[in-house]
């Protein structure tokens, strides 16, 4: 067996997991303990895992999340570029949900006037700029983040949970290869899912410097789901983009 099919046997089961022993590679892979050890190694060297006594854990260097004026100033055009193309995405008369984001703001900021579209959102900032563009915005009820202008809690999750959508437009803090998509409080990844799970399309809006992070939350996609990324993620992350191509719907945005 290859060391690359190697490496993802034992990435896949560190994420699942976040600590294994050799032992359990050596059952489960089924090559020898020094093969393994080499293995670890090198995995190691490329910031991949930890290696402990008889085996090895995850990095624990989860991110922060910034505050939100922080986050506006990074990779603006991208997040522009992204935000014009899903706005062509949005069907008149539609009822839709914005998540709380600086992605998902920007689109708020191009949102057509003219389709009379009803939105729902728990951002702060969101509901404020769309009712400044004459946009009809229902703003969910709760606890207000004070980093994120974000709401997320369980006001909002059962006020959430009775509405419908046509589509969800959705920010996410990182997605990676392995630990997939995470966000940083237990309250925004059940809000953000129980968005998704009430929408005919769901939509991700993630710009480039979200490849390869982790926060502490993950964050289930349902069938279907669509992502999209600027282009420059597969210039300045080109095998990531391709391993996540096998597990996700991305499209990239020229």
């Amino acid at each position: 067996m290859l060391f690359q099919h190697r490496k993802e046997k034992i990435l896949k089961r560190l994420a699942q997991k976040g600590t294994i022993s050799i032992q359990e590679l050596e059952e489960s892979i089924g090559v020898s303990e020094s093969t393994l050890r080499r293995d670890l190694v090198a995995l190691e060297k490329e910031g991949l895992l930890k290696r402990v006594h008889g085996g090895a854990t995850t990095i624990n260097h989860l991110n922060k999340e910034q505050k939100m004026a922080q986050k506006e100033t990074i990779n603006q055009p991208a997040k522009n570029k992204i935000a014009k193309y899903v706005c062509s995405l949005i069907k008149k008369d539609s009822q839709i949900y914005i998540d709380a984001g600086t992605t998902t703001l920007e689109l708020v900021r191009l949102l057509p006037t003219d389709k009379n579209l009803k939105l729902v959102t728990n951002g702060v900032d969101h509901a404020l700029l769309a009712l400044t563009r004459g946009i009809e915005v229902t703003l969910l009820g709760g606890a207000v983040k004070r980093n994120t202008h974000a709401i997320a809690d369980m006001t909002a999750y059962k006020q959430l949970s009775k509405i419908n959508f046509s589509a969800s437009f959705m920010g996410m803090n990182g997605l990676h290869e392995n630990q997939g998509l995470t966000t940083t409080n237990i309250d925004e990844a059940t809000l953000k899912e129980c968005a998704m799970n009430q929408s005919q399309n769901v939509y991700l809006l993630m710009d480039d410097t979200k490849i390869g992070q982790v926060y502490e939350f993950k964050v289930d996609l349902p069938a279907g789901a669509k992502i999209f990324i600027n282009q420059e993620a597969t210039t300045k992350h080109p095998q990531k983009i391709k391993n996540l191509k096998i597990k996700y719907d991305l499209e990239m945005i020229e």
